[in-house]
């Protein structure tokens, strides 16, 4: 099956190019090269860059700024299916969809002069799957020859299933067909790494834009590793450095929505997302452009608070949620009601079904149901009252959204949440050390498939923060990804039943489907905005 037919559902939520022009009233620099105009997109990010380690990166500031400095095998096109990159096509797979060979162009470089290599990319995937390295997202790598005995310590990364036949041809060996493979590919997390450079440079390895070394359009430069502006740099070592009409890209990162709001009408600034009340009032600008992916924003719970412990506890907070509210009345930004955990946007590839409209309204509001329940978990917990705290971003979006979630919570006898805005990474960093009661998180889509959100609080994934463990639904995950694989109907109908399980035991909460809206100067040509992945600013230019 190829990923153009997993990506039908993609194709229907999104794809926008921008294209047309004006002027800035910033005087632009001029390249001493041509005697022309340096064209300088400036941009604004809502949160700091995390890190530039391949294996580290978790967040979709950090892929972001990885998918402008790096290129991979393949890389997102305008539908959100696959394309070439380094890889000289996309490959369909042999030995009954077990086995990719992959070509690898010749000329790719790295930032110090090397040659980027099929070594690159093995080194860079055990490195990932290595347990000694931490990798949040090496599961992505699970269905590959040997990957479970590697992430257990009983097989050496060296055993998992890549290697290079020579120095331009990667073969990739799996265990069972992964219908999804070709679009996990051209995900940040499957670029190369140069073995030498990131051994030399050791635990500095991607802290800091001289600890990284770059093969893509841009190299990152003026990032202190924890600073809130970097610039994205032409890379002239890149091989396709006459196709990039950006000099740079300046990146600030503006917390409060009004801020970057005045800088986008003054003309100081490019890009700016907006959000809440904000995207409101600029809902007839014609700079708005809006951005519908899939993507599940949800409450997540950790099992070592007795409170989140308690089914009842957890379902009588469910059940306080208005979804519709929070789109309409909070956020405002385009985004969407949600019926279950998986949102929309995600369609079987054989019956063209989405599967959350498949799964049926799984979510209600019933505020009177949920006191009942609360009333049985304080009677179970033996408490009057309980007192939690709700860990959120410091964002504009994320302080009101979580005061929402505070005020309705409040009507609920007894307990008290408090909440704890921080920035982005302190979130990211207490979510994976298990530091908080309940957590505003969210997921967007690393590839067109259901298993991508199911298995986020599956027992032995890293992003479980929260620590359920429930054998019935792992049972149906490991059964729909391995025993019923080459059963598209019997592993749909298990992805389905685990959907309803997690809804009914609540290890999250629900709240929305996101959307994003941009204002988007019009002198800014061919930023596109796809349902899967970043957007590439190697495409973009400045008209003048």
């Amino acid at each position: 099956m190829t990923i153009k037919e997993l990506g039908i559902g993609l194709m229907a939520v999104a794809s926008l190019a921008l294209m047309t022009g004006c002027g800035s009233q910033e005087k632009p620099k001029e390249s001493k090269e041509k005697g022309q105009t340096e064209q300088r997109l400036k941009v604004v990010e809502t949160a700091e860059l995390p890190t530039m380690d391949i294996s580290q990166a978790t967040d979709v500031v950090s892929f972001s700024a990885i998918s402008q400095v790096m290129e991979g095998l393949y890389e997102f096109a305008d539908d959100s299916s696959s394309q070439p990159a380094l890889a000289k096509e996309v490959v369909q797979p042999t030995n009954e969809g077990k086995t990719y060979t992959i070509e690898i162009e010749e000329g790719g470089k790295w930032s110090n002069g090397d040659d980027v290599t099929a070594h690159d990319f093995v080194y860079s995937w055990q490195r990932t799957v290595d347990p000694t390295t931490g990798s949040e997202y090496a599961y992505l790598f699970d269905g590959f020859v040997n990957y479970n005995e590697v992430v257990k310590g009983e097989k050496k990364p060296t055993e998992l299933g890549v290697k290079a036949l020579d120095d331009y041809t990667l073969e990739i060996n799996l265990e069972y067909p992964i219908p999804y493979l070709t679009s996990i590919l051209a995900k940040p997390t499957f670029y190369p790494q140069n073995q030498t450079f990131v051994e030399a440079t050791g635990k500095d390895y991607g802290t800091n834009s001289d600890s990284v070394l770059y093969n893509g359009a841009f190299q990152l430069t003026e990032w202190d590793g924890t600073g809130l502006t970097w610039n994205y740099e032409k890379n002239e070592t890149f091989r396709k450095a006459n196709e990039v009409k950006l000099a740079a890209v300046e990146v600030q990162v503006i917390k409060e929505n009004g801020t970057s709001l005045n800088l986008y009408n003054s003309d100081e600034v490019d890009v700016i997302q907006v959000k809440g009340e904000f995207a409101q009032q600029e809902a007839e600008n014609k700079d708005l452009v809006i951005r519908e992916y899939p993507s599940s924003f949800y409450l997540q719970y950790n099992f070592e608070n007795k409170i989140f412990a308690n089914k009842n506890a957890r379902n009588a907070i469910s059940l306080m949620i208005d979804s519709q509210q929070i789109v309409t009345s909070i956020l405002g930004d385009g985004s969407k009601a949600i019926n279950g955990y998986v949102p929309t946007g995600i369609v079987n590839p054989e019956t063209g079904q989405d599967f959350a409209k498949e799964s049926g309204k799984l979510t209600t509001t019933d505020p009177d149901k949920a006191k009942e329940l609360w009333a049985k978990a304080k009677e179970e917990l033996k408490m009057e009252t309980g007192e939690v705290t709700l860990l959120a971003s410091d964002t504009d979006s994320a302080k009101k959204l979580a005061e929402y979630v505070q005020g309705v919570l409040g009507e609920l006898e007894g307990l008290k949440v408090n909440i704890s805005n921080v920035p982005f990474n302190n979130r990211l960093d207490a979510m994976s050390k298990g530091t908080f009661d309940v957590v505003l998180a969210g997921w967007a889509a690393t590839y067109a498939d259901p298993y991508d959100f199911l298995q986020l609080v599956n027992s032995g994934t890293p992003q479980n923060y929260g620590n359920w463990q429930n054998e019935a639904y792992a049972k149906l995950l490991k059964d729909a990804s391995s025993t019923f694989v080459n059963d598209n109907e019997k592993r749909w109908s298990l992805l389905l039943d685990a959907h309803k399980l997690v809804i009914e035991e609540a290890p999250v909460t629900p709240l929305y489907q996101g959307s994003e809206s941009y204002l988007v100067k019009p002198k800014v040509e061919n930023l596109v905005y796809r349902s899967l992945g970043s957007p590439y600013y190697k495409n973009v230019s400045l008209k003048e």
